[in-house]
């Protein structure tokens, strides 16, 4: 028996056989009995759970709970939606198979002659397509006789093409591309390309893996046809406060030299460490000078001519702080290693005595280990230390400010072989300081109201002359060199309100300074500084500010002085800043940074360091970009004294790690 119904938009439910409801709606319903089917015609909606689907016409099969569409056929659950022309679906197992498919994922878009729905995470895809373009038809794609899309997490094809233009340009056995947006244990893009230095290498092969939502880790393998296999361990963490920080590993023995090489280094913040204490380091290790500079790839690390290791340890017992620290410095130059172990600090609470003066008591216990070519030298001191002070305001014109430093200090030995010798040493000074302040009521080039201060000093010292030539120096130890002397200083800036926010900027700071030596009777030379910081100039000039220092012999006239600028202009197709040094003598460096974008697609960044007693660019660097729609080009050129870099690649924006690069078109480019 069959029912016909065609009036309008029809609406009716049925119960499937495991008692859920299916809902479903046409604008013409016929009920077929016999088969037990229910035919849906123009505009057919079927909804069960969390599925819609939407086509032109379906049939639904009330026995077997098997469901089959036609036309634009339109299949969401959740978030996830496929389109197509023809859908047959199994309620029961929710396992579904789209022909002539399309669906999108993330920000790409996956297409296929047959798409397979096998469950809530794992989609199968025949004859398919995957790209991130949005046009249609799209500028590139990968095609693949198999793939499998595992939802928010990757697709894997074998094998696969890369089309541009319907035109194939590269070929792989297999690849896999990310599509989650939330961090997920998996492999991870790798680059395969041809080099001068390395040979045909595949680099960046790596897995990623999650510990936990507070830390991870990714192992990785470059292998490289004339180095050899390079491995790399990265962690990341973070369970603060006890605990945040990283740690990075790579081990090479090298090929060619037969060299084993290695680099370690190791970060830790710990607000909340044993017994209260807190714990910080920066670890750095290398097992040759050049290794970092061999195969970085930015300038930064081209610059690095010394790496720095340390840690610190700090807790407080009672009302004083304890550090105990380490620190390692080896210079690539002459390579001269520096050790600082332990190092240990002592600092006191600051306490008052007679409520007039104020005092802390701190401490130093010290190793310096010095190791060169030629020899090894090491220095073991400790010291007390202490400035009592006192701070006066008198008759409210000035404040007075004397204070007496004292120190006591040993040493493992001095230069005549006494073993722990003894030595104090101590100093005097008193300071005497003022502020003034003025304000001009001024209204003009956008300044409303202009204050003046006035911040003068004038400091006494008195050190004695101490027989400490026989003592070696040590860090966290003075020295005392003998002096009496005055110092002057006189500080004024001008601060003004600026434009109708009536924002406050200082527009003008001029420093002035000098040493009375009483010994010698002898005035030292003037300092001088004087600064402009705030830009007076209108859009386009997005920055200006100038500054000059210098000093006089007041005796002969001889003077030195520096020049240094800063400037900048941005418009919306073009920036530039220059910045600019000049010392007296002819030391004349320019720095140029910028931008250009000549059309809405094309871009050019550029920066620059000229030295004008040379005559020549000391180093620089400029990109280009070309934006194509989903991909991008993009060439970078850097040089540093005779050393310089390029690369080019054109990627995909969306997935950048999907690149066609100088390594992989081969040799023609090295």
């Amino acid at each position: 028996m069959i029912w016909v119904l065609c009036l309008g938009l029809l609406q009716d439910t049925v119960l499937s056989d495991t008692v859920d409801v299916v809902r479903y709606s046409a604008r013409s319903i016929t009920y077929d009995l016999e088969r037990s089917v229910i035919i849906l015609r123009d505009s057919s909606v079927i909804t069960y759970q969390d599925i819609i689907l939407s086509s032109d016409s379906a049939y639904y099969y009330i026995e077997t709970n098997y469901l089959e569409a036609f036309g634009s056929c339109d299949l969401k659950q959740l978030s996830d939606s496929i389109r197509g022309e023809l859908l047959r679906y199994n309620i029961n197992n929710q396992k579904a198979l789209m022909t002539k498919g399309r669906t999108e994922i993330d920000n790409g878009f996956m297409e296929g002659q047959e798409i397979f729905w096998i469950d809530e995470k794992t989609v199968h895809s025949y004859h398919g397509k995957y790209t991130t373009c949005s046009d249609t038809p799209p500028h590139y794609y990968f095609y693949s006789p198999r793939m499998k899309v595992y939802l928010d997490d990757m697709v894997i094809a074998r094998p696969i093409f890369l089309y541009i233009q319907d035109i194939p340009v590269l070929v792989a056995p297999f690849w896999f591309v990310p599509i989650s947006s939330r961090r997920k244990s998996g492999l991870l893009p790798f680059r395969i390309g041809n080099s001068r230095v390395f040979g045909k290498y595949i680099r960046d092969f790596a897995y990623y893996l999650v510990i936990s939502d507070y830390a991870d880790i990714t192992l990785q393998l470059d292998a490289m046809e004339r180095k050899g296999m390079m491995p790399h361990l990265e962690s990341v963490w973070d369970y603060a406060p006890f605990s945040r920080g990283k740690i990075y590993a790579s081990y090479i023995r090298d090929t060619e030299t037969r060299k084993v090489r290695y680099s370690i280094e190791a970060r830790n913040v710990s607000d909340l460490f044993f017994f209260g204490s807190s714990f910080n380091c920066d670890i750095k290790y290398v097992s040759d000078n050049s290794f970092r500079q061999d195969y970085a790839e930015t300038t930064a690390i081209w610059l690095e001519r010394e790496i720095i290791s340390q840690a610190t340890l700090t807790r407080a017992l009672g009302r004083f702080r304890n550090t105990l620290a380490f620190e390692r410095r080896e210079d690539f130059a002459d390579s001269t290693v520096t050790m600082k172990f332990p190092y240990y600090t002592l600092s006191g609470p600051s306490s008052m005595i007679f409520s007039a003066v104020s005092y802390a008591l701190s401490g130093h216990i010290s190793r310096d280990r010095r190791t060169t070519n030629q020899d090894t030298t090491e220095v073991i001191a400790a010291n007390l230390h202490t400035t009592p002070t006192v701070q006066q305001n008198v008759y409210g014109l000035f404040s007075l400010s004397p204070k007496l430093d004292l120190d006591l200090a040993t040493f493992n030995e001095d230069t005549l072989g006494n073993e722990w010798p003894f030595r104090f040493g101590y100093s005097f000074g008193v300071t005497a300081s003022s502020n003034l302040f003025r304000v001009y009521n001024l209204d003009f080039l956008g300044m409303h109201g202009v204050l003046h201060k006035v911040l003068s000093n004038i400091t006494c010292t008195y050190t004695p002359e101490f027989d400490f030539a026989r003592f070696p120096r040590a860090t966290g130890i003075p020295g005392y060199a003998p002096a009496t002397s005055i110092d002057f200083g006189l500080n004024q800036e001008l601060e003004a309100k600026i434009g109708e926010e009536l924002r406050k900027s200082t527009i003008l700071r001029v420093n002035l300074n000098s040493r009375y030596d009483l010994i010698r009777d002898s005035l030292s030379s003037i300092g001088f500084l004087a600064s402009a910081p705030h830009n007076p100039f209108p859009v386009p000039i997005s920055a200006f500010t100038i500054q000059v220092d210098g000093s006089i012999n007041p005796y002969t006239g001889d003077y030195t002085y520096g020049v240094t600028n800063a400037s900048g202009i941005k418009l919306d197709f073009f920036s530039l800043t220059v910045n600019q040094s000049y010392r007296r003598g002819g030391i004349y460096q320019i720095w140029l940074h910028g931008d250009l974008k000549p059309t809405r697609n094309w871009s050019l960044t550029y920066s620059a360091r000229y030295d004008w007693l040379t005559r020549q660019l000391v180093d620089y660097s400029f990109g280009v970009a070309r934006d194509l729609h989903c991909w991008e080009a993009v060439f970078n050129f850097n040089q540093l004294g005779d050393q310089w870099r390029y690369d080019f690649r054109v990627r995909i924006k969306a997935i950048p790690e999907v690149s066609i690069g100088k390594g992989l078109l081969g040799y023609i480019f090295e």
